[in-house]
């Protein structure tokens, strides 16, 4: 398995970080640049949107050849399901993509990887009561995932370093457990994504020079859910000869995607509370209250990236019990430090109010 993990890691880091340089002149050259605005954008400069691109050459390339040289054959359909994102998410950063359009793309990518790849959800681990669940329905609830953690990523790309550092830390800890339970195919994946992301955040981290658009978001939130999904049907149908097995997977996959989902969430109840469209755009995104308050971006993205470390070590121990309660636990935990954060910041803004 190191080969596994070290080749398409090394590959894909390559690919991303020589392509990035090449990418950024011809952004400059053509334009093809976001300009900062008051509104809710955060940069403060000119910047090539294109980092998306590197991201997926570097994935797709890496997997694909170090995939083809084993000969493995169960993730055939996420090369053509990637592709047409690329496409989709090209035209949105260049373009702009209308949202029902966009929408449309990623629940045709979503399908074809459910249906015709044996991408499913099987089983509600006890969730309402509910274990083993019909075809039909596993597909319903294996797309809307698939969507969600596509959007997800989407929305937590807002600042400096903080969508990369966090796929990041979901590929490697979804891979190091593939590795460890010689699941070729998708440690493969795993690492082909870690790399690429680690070539463009070596761009992106401090002082961004390209940001990695729609393009990189959607193609890193797809390929997140793909291996969270098989992670927890992994746990569930091959639990007895697994060597490292986690009872609780649905629990540990929640842990290690906490920051983005839980934000999703949060961000999609706030919108809807106020009676506008949850899909609106605003600043009111976890890192743009920290941002807000003084924080820069590295800083901002550290403490959300430990945060979501402490919501794996707060899961780990809730591995061997099957229930929603490692779910519950880790979203009481984020809700509460949510909580006293906002309040931290308000008594920050009229103290200073008071002083002025």
């Amino acid at each position: 398995m190191l080969s596994l993990a070290l080749v398409p890691f090394i590959v894909s880091l390559l690919i991303s970080a020589l392509s990035i340089p090449v990418i950024i002149r011809v952004a400059n050259l053509k334009n093809l640049t976001d300009e900062p605005d008051e509104g809710r954008k955060l940069h403060k400069i000119i910047t090539p949107t294109l980092g998306g691109v590197a991201i997926f050459a570097g994935a797709l390339v890496s997997f694909s050849a170090v995939y083809d040289l084993h000969g493995f054959n169960d993730l055939r359909f996420i090369t053509p399901a990637l592709i047409i994102l690329f496409f989709a998410g090209i035209k949105d950063d260049l373009l702009v993509l209308a949202p029902g359009k966009k929408l449309a793309v990623q629940v045709g990518c979503a399908a074809l990887i459910t249906y015709l790849g044996n991408l499913r959800i099987t089983s509600l681990w006890g969730i309402m009561a509910l274990q083993e669940i019909p075809f039909w329905f596993g597909v319903l609830i294996t797309v809307f995932l698939i969507i969600a953690l596509i959007n997800a990523f989407n929305l937590i790309d807002g600042i400096n370093g903080l969508a990369g550092t966090l796929g990041l830390l979901a590929s490697l800890s979804f891979g190091a457990w593939f590795a460890l339970n010689n699941f070729g195919s998708l440690t493969i994946l795993s690492f082909s994504l870690a790399g690429a992301l680690v070539g463009f955040l070596i761009y992106n981290y401090n002082r961004a020079k390209i940001f990695m658009g729609d393009t990189g978001s959607m193609a890193v939130g797809f390929i997140i859910a793909i291996i969270a999904i098989r992670f927890i049907e992994a746990n569930r149908v091959n639990l007895d000869a697994l060597r490292y097995p986690i009872v609780n997977a649905p629990a540990v996959a929640f842990a290690v995607l906490a920051i983005p989902i839980f934000d999703m969430i949060r961000v999609f109840l706030l919108r809807l509370s106020q009676k506008r469209s949850p899909f609106s755009a605003d600043r009111n995104h976890i890192h743009h209250y920290f941002v807000d308050n003084g924080f820069s971006h590295a800083k901002s993205t550290g403490i959300l990236f430990w945060i979501n470390v402490s919501c794996i070590i707060i899961a780990l121990p809730l591995t061997q019990f099957r229930s929603a309660w490692g779910v519950i636990t880790v979203f009481a935990y984020l809700s509460g430090l949510c909580w006293l954060a906002c309040r931290h910041f308000r008594s920050r803004k009229k103290s200073k109010s008071s002083l002025t």
